[in-house]
């Protein structure tokens, strides 16, 4: 028989290596527990840092347009900006002007870096000018014209005032409003498809005053500048690619010489000899193929009296992917769809349009039989919206229905000299990972 000792000896054996057992299991549940709380705390760190790191580049954006909105805008050279005190970290942006694809964009790379508990994140990004070129369109005053089924816009869409809705257009890009309501009437539906957003803040056209010396003043260092035409009937008349010369501009003007009126020759100017900005004092019509970059500005009215294409495009669908034509029109006052033999069965504009201080319309849009469709690729910005055609329900009764298409081009570049907007673009951004030891 065994002895109780003997039973008591192996009985506390057992319960010793038990609880060493479980010491062991507890001590490897709480180290594990505090290597996942380090990871865990590390995560938040390193989200904190990056949010911190966001917030400084939008800063420096806010720091810039605040500039910008001076009179006259400041340009500031490079400069550091930081913050700290927030939620327990720190911010330092370093920003850097830099070259621009154009002469008359400002440029800025921005290096954000946030810092919380030792753990850093850094991001990148580059700012520019905003112009009216990154928006398919945009109004100041919207008046009492309707966005109707048939509508199709793929790019950013601004106004000023009241968006009015009365039917199913479809939007593709994000839609804003400086008013706190928009109109929409019963039973349409409206598909947005970048969302919208009211209440936003105002973007103001450039003064004429303003408009008229830029534009004016770059076409005479370097570009074409012809004056204002003697006579109330006077314009120009400008082709580009006429008789087949591609990446020409060609004019003549239609001026008074005493009692009558006459034309003159025509001169044409190799667009690659100028900067890229035109100017003319008078009206002018407009055709042809655009080979080339040009930003063309008028003191008066421009009439579209025919199809204005890119070279490098594909009718009825727009710039080709390698295409590097580029064209921006402004007018003073209107830009008209005329209403001419040409543009009776459809209108194609490859180009920003810009009216100042008027609208883009179609000339006689109430009348006459339905023209087909208006073809823009690029984008409309005018102070005033103006009428393209009218409708009963979903058809077209006169002028053209609207085919708008955004050249995404647009979203980082612009027309030779196009006005800008006083704010500016996040072009390009991307976080900087953080070197491992």
């Amino acid at each position: 028989m065994r002895s109780l000792g003997s039973d008591r000896g192996a009985t506390l054996v057992v319960v010793m290596a038990v609880v060493t057992a479980v010491l062991l299991i507890g001590v490897a549940l709480f180290t594990l527990g505090v290597g996942e709380s380090d990871v865990v705390e590390g995560v938040v760190d390193d989200a904190r840092a990056f949010y911190l790191a966001e917030a400084g580049l939008s800063r420096g954006r806010s720091l810039l347009e605040g500039l910008a909105g001076q009179n006259p805008r400041v340009y500031p050279a490079d400069f550091t900006i930081g913050a700290s005190g927030l939620g327990g970290g720190s911010y330092s942006v370093t920003i850097d002007q830099r070259p621009s694809f154009s002469p008359w964009i400002h440029e800025y790379g921005v290096i954000s870096t946030g810092t919380v508990d030792g753990v850093s994140a850094t991001v990148r990004g580059i700012i520019r000018d905003e112009t009216f070129a990154q928006y398919l369109f945009y109004t100041d005053v919207n008046g009492d014209v309707w966005f109707t089924t048939g509508d199709t816009l793929d790019g950013r869409i601004h106004t000023n005032d009241k968006i009015l809705i009365d039917g199913d257009p479809w939007f593709g890009m994000k839609v804003t409003s400086s008013k706190s309501s928009m109109t929409i009437a019963s039973g349409s539906h409206p598909t947005f498809e970048g969302g919208y957003e009211l209440s936003v803040p105002r973007i103001s056209m450039p003064t004429s005053a303003a408009f008229l010396s830029d534009l004016q003043t770059k076409a005479a260092s370097g570009g074409l500048s012809c004056g204002t035409l003697s006579g109330s009937s006077a314009k120009y008349e400008v082709e580009l690619a006429r008789s087949g010369q591609h990446g020409y501009v060609s004019y003549r003007a239609y001026r008074k010489s005493g009692s009558s009126y006459s034309w003159t020759g025509w001169t044409s100017v190799r667009l690659s000899s100028t900067n890229g900005v035109a100017w003319f004092g008078s009206r002018v019509d407009l055709k042809g193929t655009l080979d080339g970059q040009l930003t063309l500005g008028c003191a008066a009215d421009v009439y579209i009296t025919d199809n204005v294409l890119y070279r490098n495009s594909t009718a009825g669908r727009g710039p080709n992917a390698d295409c590097d034509d580029l064209l921006g029109i402004c007018s003073a006052k209107n830009v008209v769809v005329a209403d001419n033999t040409a543009n009776q069965t459809d209108c194609e504009i490859h180009a920003h349009v810009m009216a100042l201080s008027k609208s883009f319309y179609v000339q006689n849009h109430t009348t006459g039989s339905p023209r087909g469709n208006l073809i823009v690729y690029g984008g409309i910005a005018q102070q005033t919206r103006g009428a393209v055609g009218t409708f009963s329900g979903d058809t077209v009764t006169h002028g053209y229905h609207k085919h708008y298409h955004f050249d995404r081009r647009l979203t980082s570049w612009s027309p030779p000299g196009y006005p800008v907007t006083g704010g500016y673009i996040l072009a390009s951004w991307a976080r900087i990972p953080t070197p491992t030891s």
